[in-house]
């Protein structure tokens, strides 16, 4: 499972690529791993996610954006924007950003929202039609760990929505934040009594989730956290 696995992202990191479309995975993946993924560009999009799912997992799957299917690495929503965001030509439109991306428009526009508060994507000017014009800015500097910790604490409040509990590999998702900027703030929040760590049930989740866990220093993984409150 892990070998195909690696080919197929080693194939499309080369192409600078986080999906490519449905007619495009064949063509990058060429006959002979076809033959051992065992499906040919004439089966359905059904046939290829089940052969993805039976060979590599959730480390690479077929979605749905808009009316199109694509192969796709399995990162967080907000990858796909900052990718495309440093590729476009500044300014441009919310649109023309989230364009033939493998996003519901629901999805997107959450990614947007998150990107443009991080200050990574700013907005710096209105067209005629009050569209707005966005530009990429790239990593911004540092955040203070106290607005991390409460950017922390929103992720936590709009995941659990009410619950004091949440998973993990959520908030990573949610936040989208370079591992070790996650990691930190964490341990941070830990350090001050802040949230509680739980070693949760591993059974319940994919390989994927459970490696976007976190691993303390002494080698322990844990799953989910309560938020407590306390601290600064």
């Amino acid at each position: 499972m892990s070998e195909l696995a690696g080919l197929i992202e080693a194939r499309l990191r080369n192409k600078q690529k986080l999906f490519v479309s449905r007619t495009e995975f064949f063509k990058l993946l060429g006959s002979g791993l076809c033959r051992t993924l065992g499906v040919t560009p004439k089966d359905s999009v059904v046939r290829l996610g089940a052969a993805l799912q039976s060979h590599c997992g959730d480390r690479v799957r077929v979605v749905q954006g808009g009316r199109a299917f694509y192969v796709t690495l399995n990162v967080p929503d907000d990858a796909y924007l900052r990718d495309k965001a440093q590729r476009l030509t500044s300014p441009f439109t919310p649109a023309q950003l989230v364009l033939n991306l493998p996003l519901s428009k629901v999805r997107a526009a959450s990614a947007l929202t998150r990107i443009l508060a991080s200050g990574e994507l700013i907005c710096i000017g209105v067209r005629s039609d009050f569209i707005p014009l966005l530009s990429w800015q790239g990593q911004t500097e540092p955040k203070s760990v106290e607005e991390d910790a409460q950017a922390f604490q929103r992720a936590f409040n709009e995941i659990g929505q009410g619950r004091n509990f949440v998973a993990i590999h959520r908030l990573r998702a949610h936040l989208g934040w370079e591992r070790d900027r996650f990691d930190r703030i964490l341990r941070e929040l830990q350090a001050e009594e802040r949230i509680l760590l739980n070693m949760g049930d591993p059974t319940r989740l994919s390989r994927v989730e459970l490696e976007n866990g976190f691993v303390d220093r002494n080698g322990m993984r844990y799953l989910t956290l309560n938020w407590l409150g306390f601290g600064r």
